[in-house]
């Protein structure tokens, strides 16, 4: 069964296939319109309907629907996972290498996370959920899948540390949180590293109390993070400090930064995006690069410390930007409300997007996009930390700060809250995937058949378990 493309269109309409399955993430309410259009393509993206809402209402938001749980062989290359999108979509991660797994929240040693990623060629699953405390930097090598979504209980994050994928390629990230903090005894260090790094795609991430930035990224290239929560950081209050690229934004939340919204000295496509209580939101260029900016369907929203209103934009004249359907909501009256954002400072603006790859990501109109990232964006289940983000969000201008060490959030944990832990289920030969899925699609419990193939989609038997988890396949 093939799933659905859904295409930018708005009218009062649905139509659907025979055997296919509609699986949207946001859905029209009063004032929005929505249409799903099918399409036998594959790969393709999946199921986000293309809704339009006059001025800014804001419809009720849903959670990801089921999909099928097989699907059509590969027309193309195969993502990294079935919902990838955009310049990091290509990554392979671990496919075809060795599954490790995390056993303990160690700092280091047999079974840790640091142990875990200190080798190329590796799927890292979980067994253990919580926080990870680390004393110093980890290193993430090349051609690594980090399955955080396979942790029980609340699930996995890092405490006190830096991140860093210098130097790494082809690395996929999913349902993790990166907590760096005052607990790092370098203060310029970042939540995550992405020096000289190419080919990464990030997933259900949650970047928090990163003190240089929360993510710095000089000499990268091919980077993709998407339905991620980029907020609070500490130190410099810096969002994203990107270079080189070309990287993908795709609908994230960014909340409670002084600036680098991202700061994007790249060619960058961000669709979709939520920008709150901002000193400078989107921030292009600020250097001598000249570089092409594809900026679709954003709601920037103006909270406690955001000084003006008008530094949605904040851009140097050598910048060319693709501007459509962004929206400000500068009133602070707590509904969503805004108006048509415009392009300011001194760029060029662009009558069409600047890549052809950006019309493929599936786009929603800015309210409804705010509806689904606030749904959806983050790590799940949503800890604590990430529930206050949202908190400040949804206030719509009433809430929110720009803070300087992560005890400000008032949780327990020096201000890092807590993750449950839980129990793994069991997985008797080790390969990855529990006992009783393997059961259930016909695979051998006590055989590692995790590089295998049992639907011919090119997904590996453990990447269609990781990716299910997430993607709400193979359930």
């Amino acid at each position: 069964m093939k799933r659905n493309v859904l295409a930018a269109t708005s009218v009062v309409a649905v139509t659907a296939a025979a055997g296919l399955v509609l699986a949207p993430r946001a859905e029209a309410a009063a004032g929005c319109s929505v249409k799903y259009t099918v399409s036998n393509t594959w790969p393709g993206g999946f199921g986000a309907a293309i809704v339009a809402c006059t001025g800014g209402t804001t419809p009720a938001p849903t959670s990801p629907g089921a999909t099928s749980p097989t699907s059509a062989p590969p027309a193309g290359p195969v993502k990294a996972f079935p919902t990838a999108v955009g310049y990091g979509a290509a990554a392979t991660g671990g496919r075809g290498g060795t599954v490790y797994h995390v056993t303990n929240l160690n700092d280091s040693g047999t079974g840790s996370f640091r142990d875990a990623v200190s080798a190329n060629n590796r799927i890292v699953v979980f067994d253990v959920g919580g926080y990870l405390k680390l004393s110093s930097t980890v290193l993430v090598k090349s051609n690594i899948t980090i399955a955080g979504q396979t942790a029980p209980g609340g699930g996995i994050g890092v405490q006190g540390g830096e991140v860093s994928f210098n130097s790494g390629t082809n690395v996929i990230v999913r349902n993790f949180r990166f907590r760096m903090g005052t607990e790092d005894a370098d203060q310029k260090n970042n939540g995550i590293n992405w020096l000289d790094a190419s080919n990464l795609i990030f997933d259900h991430v949650s970047i928090e109390f990163g003190a240089w930035n929360n993510i710095d990224a000089v000499r990268a290239s091919n980077i993709t993070v998407q339905y991620s929560i980029d907020a609070n950081p500490i130190g410099q209050q810096f969002g994203a400090h990107t270079e080189t690229g070309p990287y993908t934004w795709w609908r994230n939340l960014w909340a409670n930064s002084h600036n680098r919204n991202p700061l994007a000295k790249a060619n960058t496509q961000f669709v979709n995006n939520v920008v709150y209580n901002y000193q400078a939101g989107y921030t292009a260029g600020n250097s001598s690069g000249h570089f092409l900016h594809d900026v679709v369907g954003n709601y920037f929203i103006t909270g406690p410390r955001t000084t003006s209103a008008s530094n949605y934009y904040y851009q140097t004249g050598n910048q060319q930007i693709y501007n459509r359907d962004n929206w400000i909501d500068s009133n602070k009256d707590g509904q969503l409300n805004g108006t048509a954002a415009v392009v300011r400072g001194g760029a060029t603006e662009l009558a069409s997007a600047f890549s052809a790859d950006t019309a493929k990501i599936p786009t929603v109109s800015a309210a409804a996009g705010y509806a689904d990232v606030i749904t959806n964006a983050g790590a799940v289940p949503r800890d604590d930390v990430d529930k206050l983000v949202v908190a400040d969000v949804t206030s719509l201008g009433a809430k929110g700060a720009l803070w300087s060490t992560q005890t400000a959030t008032g949780l327990n944990n020096n201000g890092y809250g807590t993750i449950a832990g839980g129990t793994a289920q069991p997985d008797t030969d080790r390969d990855g995937m529990p006992d009783a899925w393997e059961s259930r699609y016909g695979l051998n419990p006590a055989a590692n058949d995790a590089g295998g193939d049992f639907d011919a989609t090119g997904y590996t038997n453990i990447e269609k378990y990781i990716n299910g988890l997430l993607d709400n396949q193979y359930r």
